[in-house]
């Protein structure tokens, strides 16, 4: 049925010719499903990476929000500490009181006592109070006072502390000049 055929040089450059028009025309007629495979992948791909981002997100919220939430409960601890008064000599009197009922608790009297001039921090919306009182104690003594301030229920801070040892009949005694400050929040006049 078929005879041999002689392949010339011209048909086999015929040949190869209709064998790349063949690939041409296929490639032209399944480019659209090729280009669709593949950019679904890709886009299948890039669809994925966005959702994985937008999950990312949405645990970095959930996060922010829990954190949010413990400083806001911690800041209201914390200002549940701050003095209260209508104004800072009031609030000061109340640190006179806790001062002195420190010493009372710890078998020392203070020698002098005074409050200082308050300093109200720039836009911060707080005034720290500063009250300087000066004793004479021991060791142990002192250091219960300064535990106690620390330890107040109030946000009591120690700012400055001078301490000098002298010599009493019998024993030692340390002679100490202390800056406690405290905090309240500035009251604002209103217009």
């Amino acid at each position: 049925m078929f005879k041999s055929i002689e392949l010339t040089q011209e048909r086999k450059i015929i040949l190869i010719g209709g064998a790349i028009l063949l690939l041409l025309g296929a490639i032209y007629r399944f480019y659209p499903v090729i280009i669709s495979a593949v950019s679904a992948s890709d886009e299948i791909a890039m669809k994925k990476n966005h959702v994985e981002k937008f999950l990312r997100i949405v645990e970095q919220r959930k996060q922010a929000v829990n954190e949010n939430g413990y400083f806001k409960r911690r800041f209201k601890q914390m200002e549940s500490r701050l003095l209260t008064g209508e104004t800072p000599t009031l609030a000061a009197v109340a640190i006179q009181k806790i001062l002195n009922e420190i010493s009372d608790a710890s078998d020392v009297k203070f020698m002098t006592m005074r409050v200082m001039k308050p300093k109200e921090g720039e836009n911060t919306g707080y005034v720290r109070l500063p009250v300087q009182f000066s004793m004479n104690s021991d060791v142990v003594q002192l250091k219960e006072i300064i535990y106690q301030i620390e330890a107040s229920s109030k946000l009591l801070v120690i700012t400055e502390l001078a301490a000098k040892i002298t010599k009493s009949k019998d024993r030692q005694l340390i002679r100490s000049r202390i800056t406690v400050e405290g905090v309240m929040k500035a009251h604002r006049a209103e217009s």
